[in-house]
């Protein structure tokens, strides 16, 4: 029955997106989204942080159909902490800035159904990819006004595969309007501004977040409290589609 049930949905999808005019060519899109992240779950229980970050995608729309199939990256910033340190146990009073980011590194293949361009294009997407969290320490002149950075390293990381779905819809703020195009020119032929959500349900995986790394200052010993739990992810996104 549950199987019957998904099943029906999946034809009155198809249907709602299929009473468009899809007797169109194909269709390139790609995109840039700002996306604020909001853990979800366990994870939202060891990690009580909003994420702030960036996404880019790439689509292409197959002609005559609804079905548009892409490829995106996104970064995303859970924190960071700073502070002032000797540069080594022998050079105490030669102290440098250190920085800590919490980061998420994700990419996601997606499939989309969408209908053709037009003026309100309302779309739903089901999508599978990974999570990579990576904590990065970044050195830095303590006191320079350009903060000339010195050395960058990665000292934590994990990944783990994730899987979700989401929905949306772009309004069309342009379209060309000309009638005859070179088939040798690449221009826009419309653009959109984009809301989305989107959950993420993320597989277990161990990170660190604020406050997590402890430094003896005597010593010069790293302590890192790592954290793990599933990492489900709830996206909101804005963001600006252009299309080809």
């Amino acid at each position: 029955m549950k199987k019957l049930k998904l099943y029906s949905l999946f034809v009155l999808l198809i249907l709602f997106f299929g009473h468009f005019n899809i007797a169109q060519s194909q269709e390139l899109q790609v995109a840039i989204e700002f996306d604020l992240g909001v853990p979800q779950g366990e994870f939202s229980d060891q990690l009580d942080k909003l994420g702030w970050g960036l996404n880019i995608m790439g689509g292409y729309r197959f002609g005559d159909t609804p079905f548009m199939l892409g490829l995106e990256f996104g970064f995303m910033n859970f924190g960071r902490d700073v502070r002032d340190a000797p540069l080594s146990t022998t050079i105490p009073d030669l102290r440098v800035e250190v920085e800590n980011s919490y980061n998420l590194l994700h990419g996601d293949l997606l499939l989309r159904l969408i209908p053709p361009p037009t003026t309100v294009r309302p779309y739903i997407e089901g999508l599978v990819g990974f999570n990579y969290f990576f904590t990065e320490t970044v050195l830095r002149d303590r006191g320079s006004f350009s903060g000339e950075e010195r050395l960058r390293d990665t000292n934590f990381e994990d990944t783990s595969l994730s899987y979700g779905f989401g929905a949306g819809v772009q309004f069309q703020l342009y379209r060309d309007r000309s009638t005859e195009r070179a088939s040798d020119e690449i221009t826009p032929s419309a653009v959109y501004l984009t809301l989305a959500s989107r959950y993420m349900f993320g597989r277990e995986a161990e990170y660190l977040q604020q406050g997590s790394i402890e430094v003896n200052t005597q010593t010069g010993e790293v302590f890192y409290d790592v954290s793990r739990s599933e990492t489900n992810l709830l996206y909101f996104k804005l963001g600006v589609a252009i299309s080809f």
